[in-house]
């Protein structure tokens, strides 16, 4: 007799054990926009956003916490043009993000689950993303208008003796930001995200601190160099800005930020799982 009821009480709690039982991991796909926050657009909105897409694996460890890695792909840009600003610089830059997240589900959620399918959620964590500023510049001695990378022209003086080691087109981010998902039905679950990037660069536009002086400039990165870093004369004939004279404001840093949809689909464990 004891026999059986220690065996049906062994059933009972290995039943309950995968009752509770989480499934593990999720991936899917991300799809949005995005758009940068810097010189060429100082306040936050969602100024001239571009199309971002990318891909995520999430690991539940519980209910309520969970981690993930994301993989991001898209653009940003900006142009004095848009403001009416003189200054008439622009950019436009790929960007690639890798970033491990931690989410924090402000109530207890699992994909499948008919009791506990939709949450708010809040998220932050560290990413490394890859940059490459570019502009649309008139070359002057072919009169040609062509798109040119902007780092290697030094149109602050980067690497010049005096001033600052060229940026680096590899930076940090830490992003932060909220989000709400939902367990559409045993497999499936999708989400809509925000989130925004702080970065430790002010040069995702190329643009941070001083004109520089022009024929400095022109023996170290040519006439191409001194079209990219001074373009006022292109709206204002024959009107350029002195070495030294304020360019951009190296007191603040570059943003970007994300905003868009998540869906996922669980990855089946081979232990039998019951929603709860």
């Amino acid at each position: 007799m004891k026999k059986y009821l220690i065996i049906a009480l062994l059933s009972l709690l290995s039943y309950n054990a995968n009752a509770q039982f989480i499934d593990k991991s999720d991936f899917g796909i991300i799809v949005g926009g995005g758009n940068y926050i810097g010189d060429l657009n100082p306040k936050y909105n969602f100024y001239n956003s571009k199309l971002m897409v990318g891909a995520i694996y999430r690991y539940n460890i519980n209910p309520r916490w969970a981690v993930r890695g994301n993989l991001l792909f898209g653009s940003v840009a900006a142009e004095d043009s848009h403001f009416d600003n003189i200054r008439n610089l622009s950019f436009e830059s790929k960007l690639t993000e890798i970033s491990a997240i931690c989410e924090f589900n402000f109530f207890d959620y699992q994909i499948g689950s008919r009791k506990h399918r939709l949450t708010p959620y809040i998220f932050a964590g560290v990413g490394v993303f890859f940059m490459n500023p570019k502009a649309l510049i008139e070359n002057r001695l072919t009169n040609l208008t062509q798109w040119v990378e902007l780092q290697p022209l030094a149109t602050e003086g980067q690497g010049m003796e005096g001033f600052d080691t060229p940026y680096s087109l590899t930076q940090i981010s830490i992003p932060f930001g909220l989000g709400v998902k939902f367990s559409v039905n045993k497999l499936i679950s999708i989400g809509l995200e925000w989130g925004l990037r702080k970065t430790f660069t002010d040069y995702i536009d190329d643009v941070s601190r001083d004109y520089v002086e022009t024929a400095t400039l022109l023996e170290w990165s040519g006439e191409l160099g001194v079209a990219a870093s001074d373009r006022t004369h292109e709206i204002l004939e024959g009107r350029t800005n002195p070495a030294g004279s304020m360019r951009g404001n190296p007191q603040t840093k570059d943003w970007y930020q994300f905003f868009g949809f998540i869906i996922t689909a669980k990855i089946p464990n081979k232990t039998k799982c019951y929603t709860f």
